[in-house]
């Protein structure tokens, strides 16, 4: 049909074209001018059906060449033309590689390529690449085909082609981006316009002496490109791993994922592999991976979805689903949700597709579906989704479980591979599924039961796949550890890495070797033989693994090129990676005990390519790119004089991951892309696909590594699996679990559990738990593989019949409700004396088990601005205060690591310091009272001791020096005063709590008994929002700009809806309280489509704080995946990252490289569109106003780098685009920052387009200072309303001061004013107010943006003076006074004695007072004087001696100790005397004078309050 075709074709332009009417044979002489009168009819060799001619003739001394119909110039008509010739033996079976490279029919020795009217080229085969000839077609002979005559001629002399007695002929054109072929000649060669092409048929002329007409020339078919003689091996490796997901006591597995991609991605590379003989692969299969499989297909064994779908449906009549299996609402609320783990393209199935419409109808159902639920649901809001309607929900069960098939193996495409028939295993198609996939939705009962009974039995075929493949030589299988645990690791002997926490571990050879040698045992038990490669687990190597590997027969093994870079050679210099020979070599590997294994080395940059950017190209694009990239090691390594036949070229990936969670999972899950790329492997000349054992078979001499690098292929480091707090707590718990089994082991050898109990730990070793714990790695289901992670743990435990460590057991629960619940903050003082109204406000909680001699009946909690109060009513305090006995009391509080929500919180203990009795809570901080502090006053101290985790059969806790004397107190009860900040506490913060009382033998842990411990479940404080913020900055930035570097565009999705905004930064505005640093970024639009936890989906914000302001003093290089870097005099020390996702947010420290998520909150509102990040000083320091700041924003991506989207040249589904694909080594050099903040004078698309992916450089950032913080009123609060007063107190950032004016709503005419001297803290007394009356304030300050608030007066006078109690003075060592006294009410402050007076609070602000004053020796009559807010005033008074010569700051003997009587008569008289005491102490002149004098204080005093009532205006 085509040769008709192009007669037709050539019979129309004879019509057409002005040739010159004469049909004659060779030689014929060809002018080249553009016009084609002088060319025979019989030049035509053939035309197409876009009327595009190629031309041939020639004579005796040149060969002409034409094309007729493209003008070369436009990019849109034809862009490059190429010819090769074949004259001679020799030459190149791989074209020039122009975009892409082509296999030619033939070995090539000449080529002529031409791009436009200013560039075209004879080129010739020197033997080891393409050269431009030494002689080329003079101008003169070259006519280049334009928009105005689209005819091309070219002359070029015999003699430049070497004077050939015969040739081979062939031509094409192709597009200049992609390389893709649009038309090529003789037309029996492929044009497929899609990117490499391996070119099948030429022109042959036998003799070109001998006159012929050139359109007789026989067309000749070609075998396919033999393989160059020096072609370059290249292996590649899959790794076919998953964790193991059943739980080994239960016999269920907890996740699905094995049988989820058993019959996709599994089958689907081996079964595209048989089409393609000539194409060589590699299959790591693991063991844990290969149990599973097996286990599946051999036991019908269950996991969490398939046993509730195979629960009953209960039917009608008719037999129609009625209503839901027998389940809970979450379990079918969590069913609904998880039947979308599955990839994009199965909802977007084109009914015009050619190779997937008959899916149609099930795919539509899907989608509908799809739109009916909501997605990106956590186990918080799992419930917040409608559920469907039953028939519907059984369709999306039918069709998760249909999908799990890969529709290529269902229509029986790879039965070729193997007859599994003939040992009673399933043939591949299925008629069944076949229909069920062509129905839209209706689905019944039993088609589910059909489902899922026909995937359990066709993983059956699974393993004969690769085994038939491997008996042909096609692949080759190798294997892993069992269970994948990080070898390196489990032969240290502990660390301490970034996060600075000791993993106190001995080296577990053993368990190395077991891992080892049951994963071989098991390879050999289900494939018939034992591997000789191996991948180590994540490609992870050392010194140490190198033997134990060896010791089982493993020849080879594979890991990252970066480990390469670090290893040493047998000069003791590190290798090289950037000389391809020796990357592209394997390389003999000693371990420092011995042993040798051959180790190769992946390409990284090419491996990766695979993985995270060709699903955003054409199979036929990526393809290319492939191909040209080897070939480009291919030619590196000829250019250094060296054979690439005898060296081998890795690529090692992920086996299925990339198949459907890269932008594949939207393009057939990767099957085109695989055909495609299999097929162009087997055809290439210059790339031989080979294994690695058949590689090592020619016994090539190979290089020797001294001393491997210990690494993997994360970066080079072991990062990912240790060195993160949760990953080292992790460790510690393994550690301990192992410790457990080997010292119950010594004691029970022969237990039956004990093999139980080792498999299970020899699980819990494996690298996946440790990968998804940490912020380095985020799966969004975090809580999953934690869970799964303890269900391994704890069968170590219960195999053997060991009782479960804290953290283990189901003891998390909702604490305790309190007795009396909290109302608000206490301000007690800590006297050990409970007085009316002291405590409320706190939460009260009983204590109802007996204690025994220390038993207590209820406890309080309350809180301040900055401290904890603790109260603990024992039932007889002799016991604490006056014991006796061997046994030594203890008080302890425990207090719960700040926010916890589970036990997965490093250096915490989980029981009792004395009686190791369960806290059921990760305890951070332990308050006991010091009674060895206790004095006859009641006054003490307590000693903060800080959890540190396990170490041995031991918690540790580490105690501090003792807190202040007087911040404990046991008197008639206990009283504690504990700053916030000790406790790792801050505003809108939590902790559990537990009062504990014990007798102790020693101090040593767990030498004594616990009597009491209350509540049962915790109580729980939540400390209240007190903060007051300063505005430190409020910046608009430049709108409209979020196209980045200047021409970036939104991913074409319809999820980034509006299309406009979402990244478009207005206003950034910072603030700073006395724990927290506050950031506001609003945004020109913002959404939830994805239902994220924080409020907000696409935006991915950073925060990076310079602040030291040192040039290259921090880090220049920004977080993975920003592509950017700071400018030196911007370098950061901390970095704040910000997405919707609460596991995606985190700090960064600069000099250890720790993360952490502790101490960042993110909100979002999107009415206002603002984000906000709240972040403790704790990790930003205390002097933000000094720091600078660098802030990004970009797109948002959860399985991005860094959760950053990429920037590519081309926008894709989920990729923006208008940047730069990634550079030749494997690097995005352009920045994914869609916008920055920055000073309006500073261009953001300068800043950002400053990179080159062809330097290889990095744009580099700049920030923003804080300019001076402007004068502000902040921390406005309003204290005591009365009927007839009230109080207000306030800050200001500056000394000034300010102007109060108040006035009855309504009434602004009758306006009040008082004035506060200059000062940053304001407090006045507002008076003569009206009874339940509304006023408004307004609070004015120069420079600063004026106050405005409303508050409403009671119904009733205050008339009741306040009471003062447990007034109360100590001399201190230093010779000061001490007071404190407690008010029934908040009052102001004053003391007076003679020839004296001090003044503290001069507004009614608190109820506990102290003031400290320094006076000369003698005796005093000192005078408290207290006025409330309603200016009802009371007075107390009391006689203090100080010791010393009058001078003041020497105490008497007695320090602390001597005696101060109130002159009410507090003093204490064991004679009870009180009255005489009271005489005596009036009777003093000294008192007398005092008394005589306090009208005249009280007077003052309510004149003082008085001034504030103020003037009528």
């Amino acid at each position: 049909m085509t040769g008709h075709r192009s007669v037709l074709v050539v019979l129309g332009l004879l019509l057409l074209m002005p040739w010159s009417g004469v049909i004659s044979e060779t030689p014929t002489d060809i002018t080249s001018d553009g016009a084609l009168e002088d060319w025979d009819e019989d030049a035509i060799m053939e035309s197409d059906a876009n009327n595009v001619s190629f031309l041939l003739t020639w004579n005796e001394t040149h060969l002409n060449l034409g094309w007729n119909g493209t003008d070369w110039d436009s990019a849109g008509e034809g862009a490059d033309w190429f010819v090769y010739l074949n004259t001679s033996t020799g030459g190149s079976n791989a074209a020039k590689s122009w975009g892409v490279q082509h296999a030619l029919p033939f070995a090539a020795d000449y080529g002529f390529v031409l791009e436009n009217n200013s560039y075209y080229r004879l080129i010739l085969w020197d033997g080891g690449e393409w050269v431009d000839a030494p002689t080329q077609p003079e101008q003169n002979s070259t006519f280049i085909g334009y928009s105005g005559n689209k005819n091309t001629e070219v002359s070029i002399p015999w003699s430049a082609l070497g004077n050939p007695y015969s040739f081979d002929i062939l031509s094409w054109a192709q597009w200049e981006d992609g390389g893709s072929v649009w038309t090529s000649f003789p037309s029996q060669n492929p044009a497929s316009n899609s990117g490499l092409e391996t070119f099948t048929h030429a022109w042959h002329c036998e003799n070109r002496s001998v006159s012929v007409a050139p359109n007789t020339l026989p067309i000749i078919a070609l075998e396919a490109a033999e393989k160059f003689a020096d072609a370059l091996n290249l292996a590649i490796i899959f790794h076919q791993h998953q964790p193991y997901y059943k739980n080994k006591l239960t016999g269920m597995y907890e996740m699905p994922w094995v049988r989820v991609h058993a019959m996709t991605e599994y089958v689907d590379s081996p079964g595209i592999l048989s089409r393609y003989p000539e194409t060589k692969i590699t299959y790591n299969l693991v063991p844990s991976f290969v149990e599973q499989l097996v286990d599946y297909h051999t036991n019908e064994a269950l996991d969490v979805h398939t046993e509730f779908a195979g629960r009953a449906w209960p039917l009608d009549e008719n037999g129609t689903v009625s209503g839901y299996p027998n389940a809970t609402a979450r379990e079918l609320h969590t069913m609904q949700f998880q039947s979308f783990w599955n990839s994009g393209w199965i909802y977007n199935v084109s009914s015009d597709d050619a190779e997937l419409a008959w899916l149609y109808p099930s795919s539509q159902r899907y989608a509908q579906i799809y739109g009916m639920t909501l997605h990106n649901l956590k186990p918080a809001t799992i419930m917040n989704d409608v559920l469907l309607e039953p028939q519907a929900f059984l369709d999306l069960q039918v069709l998760w479980y249909l999908y799990q098939f890969s529709p290529d193996y269902v229509l029986g495409q790879y039965q070729s591979i193997e007859d599994s028939t003939a040992d009673g295993r399933p043939a591949h198609g299925d008629v069944t599924l076949q229909n069920l996939f062509a129905q839209n939705g209706g689905y019944a009962s039993a088609d589910l039961d059909y489902v899922i009974a026909a995937q359990l039995s066709h993983m059956a075929n699974v393993l004969p796949m690769y085994s038939a493949l491997a008996a042909r030589g096609q692949i080759e299988l190798t294997t892993s550890p069992y269970y994948h645990p990080i070898m390196p690791l489990l032969m240290m002997d502990g660390w301490t890495f970034e996060d600075g926490i000791e993993v106190d571990k001995d080296s577990w050879p053993d368990d190395t070797r077991n891992q080892l040698v049951n994963g071989m045992d098991l390879f050999e038990a289900e494939l018939g033989f034992r591997p000789t490669g191996m991948w180590p687990s994540e490609q992870s190597v050392s010194p140490a693994m190198v033997q134990p590997v060896s010791d089982v027969g493993i020849q080879w093994m594979v890991t990252d090129e970066v480990n390469l870079a670090g290893s040493t050679d047998v000069n003791g210099d590190y290798i090289d990676t950037s000389i391809a020979s020796n990357l592209a070599t394997p390389w003999i590997t000693t371990g420092v005990d011995g042993g040798e294994v051959v180790t190769i080395f992946r390409d990284r940059v090419i491996s990766d390519r695979i993985a995270f950017e060709y699903g955003k190209m054409t199979p036929e694009d990526a393809v290319s790119d492939f191909i040209n990239y080897v070939d480009g090691i291919r030619n590196e390594i000829l250019a250094a004089g060296k054979d690439p036949s005898q060296h081998l070229l890795t690529v090692a990936l992920d086996g299925e991951n990339w198949m459907f969670m890269s932008e594949f999972q939207h393009h057939d899950n990767a099957r085109p892309f695989t055909d495609e790329w299999f097929r162009g492997l087997a055809s290439h000349p210059s790339i031989v696909t080979t294994t690695p054992s058949e590689f090592l078979a020619r016994n090539t001499t190979l290089p020797k590594i001294t001393t491997i690098s210990t690494g993997s292929w994360i970066d080079g480091t072991l990062s990912t699996w240790a060195g993160e707090a949760e990953e080292s707590l992790g460790w510690q718990r393994l550690v301990e679990a192992r410790q457990a089994l080997v010292a119950f082991e010594q004691v029970n050898p022969t237990h039956a559990g004990l093999s139980a109990a080792w498999e299970s730990l020899y699980i819990a070793q494996g690298s996946d738990w440790f990968w998804w714990y940490g912020l380095d790695q985020d799966s969004g289901y975090d809580e999953l593989w934690d869970t799964l992670f303890k269900v391994h743990l704890s069968n170590v435990y219960k195999a053997i019949d060991l009782g479960l460590p804290p953290y283990l057991q189901d003891l998390w629960s909702n604490p305790t409700l309190p007795v009396e619940p909290y109302s608000g903050i206490v301000e007690p003082l800590i006297d050990g004396v409970a007085l009316p109204g002291e405590w409320e406000g706190a939460a009260k909680y009983d204590a109802p088990n007996d204690g025994g001699e220390l038993d207590f009946s209820a406890f309080y909690l309350g809180y301040d601005a900055t401290n904890v109060y603790v109260r603990i009513d024992m039932a007889n305090m002799s016991n604490v205060i006056s014991a006796t006995g061997s046994q030594t009391p203890d008080i302890a509080i425990y207090f719960m690591q700040a926010n916890a929500i589970n036990f997965n919180e490093v250096e915490t203990n989980f029981r009792t310091y004395y009686g190791n009795e369960i806290l059921g809570f990760p305890a951070k901080s332990m308050v006991s009272l010091n009674l060895d502090d206790l004095r006859s006053d009641g006054r003490a101290s307590w000693i903060l001791f800080t959890a540190q985790g396990r170490s041995g059969d031991k918690e540790v806790w580490v105690g501090s020096t003792p807190s202040a004397l007087g911040t404990a107190a046991a008197d008639e009860v206990i009283e504690l005063q504990i700053p916030w900040s000790d406790l790792g506490l801050a505003p809108r913060y939590s902790t559990r709590v537990k009062v504990v009382t014990s007798l102790a033998n020693s101090t040593a842990y767990g030498d004594g008994i616990d009597l009491e411990m209350a509540p049962s479940a915790p109580a729980e404080i939540q400390l209240p929002d007190l903060e007051s913020w300063v505005e430190m900055l409020d910046m608009a930035d430049a709108t409209g700009d979020e196209d980045g570097s200047g021409d970036i565009v939104y991913g074409l999705s319809g999820d980034f809806a509006p299309g406009h905004g979402l990244f478009d930064l207005t206003n950034f505005r910072m603030m700073q309280s006395s724990w927290n640093v506050r950031y506001e970024f609003t945004f020109a639009e913002m959404t939830n489509i994805w239902g994220m936890s924080n409020g907000f989906s696409h935006q991915i914000v950073q925060v990076y704080i310079d602040q030291d302001r040192v040039s290259g003093s921090g880090n220049i290089a920004l977080l993975e995946g920003a592509n950017a870097q700071a400018h030196p005099d911007w370098a950061w020390e901390v970095a704040i990252s910000a997405t919707g996702e609460p596991g995606a947010v985190k700090a960064v420290l600069a000099a250890t490289g720790e993360t952490t998520a502790k101490g960042i909150e993110v909100t979002a509102d999107l009415a206002s569109k603002i984000i906000t990040i709240t972040v403790s000083k704790d990790l930003v320091g205390d002097s933000p106003q000094d720091y600078g700041y660098i802030i990004v924003v970009g797109s948002q991506d959860g399985f991005g780098p860094g959760k950053w989207r990429d920037v590519d040249a081309d926008a894709g589904t989920w990729v923006l685009g208008g940047g730069d694909d990634s550079a030749d080594d494997g690097i995005d050099y352009d920045p994914n920052i869609l916008d920055i903040l920055l000073e309006p004078e500073v261009d953001q698309t300068v800043m950002l387009s400053a990179y080159s992916t062809t330097n290889h450089t990095f744009a580099q950032l700049s920030g923003i200072e804080i300019p001076e913080v402007p004068q502000q009123i902040f921390g406005l609060s309003i204290g005591v309303v009365t009927g007839t007063s009230a109080v207000l107190t306030w800050l200001t950032t500056q000394a000034a001061s300010a102007t109060t004016e108040y006035h009855i709503a309504g009434q602004s005419e009758n306006t009040n004013i008082v004035q506060s001297e200059n000062s940053t803290s304001h407090g006045i007394t507002l008076t003569g107010l009206l009874t339940n009356t509304t006023y408004v304030v307004i609070i004015s300050v120069d420079g600063a943006i004026s106050v405005t608030l409303n508050l409403t007066t009671t119904d009733e006078v205050d008339l009741t003076p306040p009471e003062i109690l447990n007034l109360a003075a100590q001399v201190l060592e230093n010779g000061q006074v001490r007071v404190s006294w407690f008010t029934s009410e908040a009052t102001t402050e004053h003391l007076s004695w003679i020839g004296g007076e001090y003044s503290g609070d001069t507004v009614a602000r608190s109820k506990s007072h102290q003031i400290t004053l320094t006076l000369p020796g003698g005796e005093y009559a000192l005078v408290v004087i207290a006025v409330d807010a309603a200016g009802n005033s009371n007075t107390s008074s009391f006689i203090v001696n100080i010791p010393g010569d009058g001078s003041g700051g020497t105490a008497g003997s007695g320090g602390d100790d001597e005696v101060v009587c109130p002159a009410d008569g507090g003093c204490e008289d064991e004679t009870d005397e009180k009255g005489s005491v009271l005489f005596e102490v009036l009777a003093s002149p000294a008192m007398q004078i005092v008394l005589l004098v306090i009208a005249i204080l009280v007077g003052l005093s309510f004149w003082r309050v008085g001034r504030t009532e103020g003037r009528t205006s």
